[in-house]
């Protein structure tokens, strides 16, 4: 197969646009969230839609290889896991990337959220508290994101490891932390934040801990050179309550992975609402390309997760694996339903038609030579511009 084979025709090929989602509005945050039929397949199509803008913003990056190439002297095969019934391919190059590669990023954070949420279960059988801390900075439209990622780095290490930090860990008996980084886009310009649960001794209140937390963090910023968080908006301590349904939750909405995308009523959006924009040609969608470009670009080789030094061990949780790893790991029990050859494959990428594939493979297997048939035959006809 030429390895520089890509798919022509319209930008968007067969993938429709976003669809349009039942609103409901939480009345207590103001949320507003877009609900869509629970159906798995929906969303992996998604993936692939927003996977194919990616290719085209950036082409010459390792992600729009991802799932596109393959893999020197090993067969494409489509396969199914015997044990969860879900298709997908083998022998492709793969990029493991969290933060720019809709599909890596959903296989991703699935086995992350399942850690997070075993982290809290071994933690309620060991007595600790969890609680969750949200760290913000104040932020405006003319930050460079890289510094702004730098300087938000340099203040959490600064907020535990100074004299203060480690005094404070003694006194509320922290046993560890794992940090998140997020980040969505407003009217501000970029907004990344960290989201840490705090795993503790009990007999602390949130209330107590973002008493002491909150100077330190409003301290480390300023020494980071950023300017000093608001104590309302800098520092937040929710329950233990709150910080199981994060774990629960986490990478629901970035990861594409379920239900429902979250809009802040400020008009927030995440990457991946970049994405839809380009995807949906919607208003302000160049803007939207080239924002998506610049976040992809300064979060690139960034961790999304970090556990403390220690933790895994109290937890007896074993070495955590890399993304690289876990974008790697296939089903030991499979069926294989096809062999792809290079044509087939070419033909598959023309179309977009990667998730019907996987969609038949799932439904009906012994439907899928026929589908092969008729890919390669929209194929030649989008080839020769008969189609």
């Amino acid at each position: 197969m030429d390895r520089n084979t890509e798919a022509r025709g319209g930008p968007l090929g067969i993938y429709a646009k976003t669809d349009s989602a039942h609103l409901t509005v939480d009345q207590n945050t103001g949320e507003i969230t877009a609900g869509l039929p629970v159906d798995p397949r929906l969303f992996r199509c998604e993936r692939f839609a927003l996977k194919s803008v990616v290719n085209r913003l950036l082409p010459t990056s390792r992600t729009s290889k991802c799932m596109r190439w393959r893999v020197p002297n090993q067969s494409l095969q489509v396969l199914k896991s015997k044990e969860h019934n879900k298709a997908f391919f083998t022998g492709l190059q793969i990029c493991a990337s969290v933060w720019a590669c809709p599909v890596c990023a959903a296989k991703i954070s699935e086995r992350r959220r399942a850690e997070l949420t075993t982290a809290l279960a071994l933690a309620k059988a060991r007595g600790w508290d969890v609680f969750m801390l949200t760290l913000t900075v104040p932020h405006g439209l003319g930050d460079d994101l890289p510094a702004l990622l730098k300087q938000i780095h340099t203040a959490w290490r600064s907020t535990t490891t100074s004299r203060a930090g480690q005094k404070l860990r003694k006194l509320l008996g922290i046993r560890g932390t794992i940090r998140a980084l997020e980040v969505t886009h407003g009217q501000n310009g970029f907004h990344p934040h960290l989201h840490v649960l705090l795993f503790l001794d009990q007999g602390f209140s949130p209330e107590s801990v973002h008493h002491a937390f909150s100077p330190l963090w409003q301290q480390a910023c300023v020494r980071a050179g950023l300017p000093c968080p608001s104590d309302e908006h800098g520092c937040r301590v929710d329950d233990g309550t709150y910080a199981a349904a994060y774990a629960s939750k986490w990478g629901l909405e970035s990861e594409l992975t379920k239900s429902h995308t979250k809009k802040g009523r400020n008009g927030s959006r995440t990457p991946w609402d970049f994405l839809r924009a380009v995807l949906d040609k919607s208003e302000g969608w160049q803007q939207s390309a080239i924002l998506f470009r610049t976040y992809a670009d300064a979060f690139k080789g960034k961790r999304q997760l970090y556990w403390s030094n220690g933790l895994r061990d109290l937890l007896a949780m074993g070495e955590q694996a890399s993304d690289e790893e876990i974008a790697a790991v296939q089903e030991d029990s499979s069926l294989m339903l096809a062999e792809l050859t290079d044509e087939q494959w070419r033909a598959i990428l023309l179309t977009k038609s990667e998730s019907i594939v996987l969609d038949m493979a799932e439904t009906h297997p012994d439907a899928l030579p026929a589908l092969l048939a008729s890919i390669l035959e929209r194929a030649k006809k989008l080839a020769t511009g008969t189609g």
